[in-house]
């Protein structure tokens, strides 16, 4: 077993005051796929540029923050992107 795929079981807050056997609280462990701290994850801001790159616009570059433009291929849709800060490309 990995250290990072278990979390101790953590005893519910007030549990054991008084009680002659505390409750425990089983929480499911943790996966390496769970986000930490509630922001998007990965997947979610390149799925998010990708959208809008196919939608024709220009977005934020995942890596600098710079114009993430759409590049195009021999048909009218978009096949990736170029940043025009750092040059960082999405295809």
């Amino acid at each position: 077993m990995s250290t990072l795929t278990l979390i101790p079981d953590s005893p519910v807050p007030g549990a054991g005051r008084g009680a002659e056997t505390p409750q425990r609280v089983t929480r499911r462990p943790r996966s390496i796929f769970d986000g930490a701290g509630g922001g998007p994850t990965l997947d979610d801001v390149m799925s998010s540029a990708w959208e809008e790159l196919t939608a024709h616009a220009v977005v934020a570059c995942p890596l600098c923050g710079g114009e993430l433009a759409p590049e195009y291929g021999a048909h009218a849709r978009p096949i990736g992107g170029r940043c025009r800060g750092c040059g960082a490309t999405l295809s």
